[in-house]
């Protein structure tokens, strides 16, 4: 199973750490946990919101989970993970497509990637899938079939974390044993746009602008990572420029979503020397300067993030206080509220893992067209992991 490093990053500027009142929000793209082994804490169960119900997905066989998420409209979005996997097996790739009824498996070979991580789609005909096997592996969907590449050829020290899709062209964001490296494919191939101490997690895109963020070193060492790329004239990405961050040791941007180019969120969390739990970490960016922005949730770590508009963004993470269910927290403008979604599974006397009852991983996006949000990920660990979907209408 590809391990999710435990990462920080960072773009410091000096200031300390201040949590700021919430501004007027952005959002971002959805993706896997940077955590490693699971936190072990009790499920805390809490009223769900009948607003977040479950679907049934396609059958993914054995162990499995769902990372990422991605929509075009109410009857095009994608889902990518894993299945058949095990603490002994890496597993196979997992690719779902909802066509506005079911969710059905479309296959991907094994000899592509173990593991998909990351989805993103710019129309019914423009999809980007990243994951990672032998060799790091991207694929797109024309919107008739799937044609896939090894973006760094043989190399076999290269981690795609992330994909964002827009105006025909993708970023892959990556990590290797000593950079992160953004590459750009153009339409007729790969090309590397930067590289950075420190790794990348996350993308996000518009015509004209990129968003990358992530640690600036690992296990908790370092602090968040901000990169900014920007057309000089035209929608070519032709500068790139490394944000201010506020100071905080062990955090970790894990997503980052894009509204427009002054209003721009990502999401994370904190790691602190000695405590297995972590603290949510969201910062956002107002088209000056990136300020922390203070959620009401103590413990727990937060890995998706989207939005319909700046008055209407959408995190998904886990509450450590309440790690059976699926967390999310919505902003309106000028409040945070968190709600949950459904108890996914109930503590068993004997159960093989203290966290197989817990949340581990979770995904969300916005339906273009619609107020509907999906939201993916799985329940357990190692042995005893299951992936979820949930619909918010």
């Amino acid at each position: 199973m590809i391990t999710c490093l435990a990462l920080v990053a960072a773009c410091g500027d000096g200031r300390t750490r201040a949590p700021t009142s919430p501004p007027a929000a952005a959002p971002s793209t959805g993706g896997p946990s940077l955590s490693g082994t699971p936190a072990v804490a009790a499920t805390g169960q809490i009223a769900a919101s009948p607003a977040w119900k479950p679907v049934r997905g396609a059958n993914l066989e054995g162990e499995a989970a769902l990372l990422d998420v991605a929509a075009t409209g109410p009857r095009d979005a994608w889902a990518v993970g894993y299945k058949e996997s095990a603490e002994d097996r890496e597993g196979t790739p997992a690719l779902q497509h909802w066509d506005g009824t079911r969710w059905t498996e479309t296959p991907v070979s094994a000899s592509d990637a173990w593991h998909l991580v990351g989805v993103s789609a710019g129309g019914p005909d423009d999809v980007w899938i990243v994951g990672n096997g032998q060799n790091a592996y991207a694929g797109h969907w024309d919107g008739r079939r799937w044609s896939g590449w090894h973006p760094f050829g043989v190399a076999e020290d290269y981690f795609l974390s992330d994909v964002a899709t827009s105006g025909g062209h993708a970023w892959l964001v990556s990590r290797n044993p000593t950079q992160g490296v953004i590459t750009e494919w153009r339409g007729q191939g790969f090309r590397k746009a930067l590289s950075a101490d420190g790794y990348f997690t996350a993308v996000t895109a518009r015509p004209g602008h990129v968003w990358a963020v992530g640690t600036d070193a690992p296990s908790g060492s370092g602090t968040p990572m901000v990169w900014h790329g920007s057309a000089v004239s035209g929608s070519e990405i032709q500068s790139w420029e490394r944000g201010q961050t506020p100071e905080i040791p062990g955090g970790v941007l894990r997503r980052v979503w894009m509204i427009t180019p002054s209003d721009v969120w990502a999401v994370g969390s904190v790691s602190s020397a000695g405590d297995t739990v972590e603290t949510p970490l969201v910062l956002h960016w107002d088209g000056a300067s990136w300020g922390e922005v203070e959620v009401p949730v103590a413990r727990g770590k937060l890995e998706g993030v989207t939005a319909f508009g700046s008055d209407d963004v959408w995190i998904s993470g886990i509450d450590a206080a309440h790690s059976g269910q699926a967390l999310f927290l919505h902003f309106d403008g000028r409040t945070w509220t968190p709600s949950y979604g459904p108890l996914l599974r109930r503590e068993r006397a004997g159960q093989q893992y203290p966290q197989s009852d817990d949340v581990g991983r979770t995904g969300i996006t916005r339906v273009p067209g619609t107020s509907r949000l999906w939201a993916v990920g799985s329940v357990g660990w190692g042995d005893a992991e299951d992936d979820f979907i949930l619909r918010h209408d």
